[in-house]
């Protein structure tokens, strides 16, 4: 069984957060992304794209979601 973890307004958005879901080996899918990149302004109405999950990986995928991974970004900037 799925297991909303996230919701975003847009589905560039909810791209991210699967790839950073993905990246960590916990396996996503959104839902909803086709209606709303049609029709954008359902996004309130649906409750955005939303990012599920197993529900075995709910707790680990919420965590890394919360988990604010920028400063690895700048050392990566940094050195170029």
């Amino acid at each position: 069984m799925l297991t909303t973890v996230a919701r975003f307004s847009f589905a560039h958005e909810a791209y991210i957060a699967r790839a950073k879901l993905e990246s960590e080996g916990i396996p996503a899918t959104l839902a909803d992304e086709h209606t709303i990149n049609m029709q954008w302004l359902y996004s309130n109405a649906l409750g955005g794209v939303k990012v599920q999950v197993p529900s075995s990986c709910e707790q680990q995928a919420i965590a890394i979601l919360a988990r604010d991974d920028s400063d690895l970004l700048e050392g990566d900037l940094a050195e170029n």
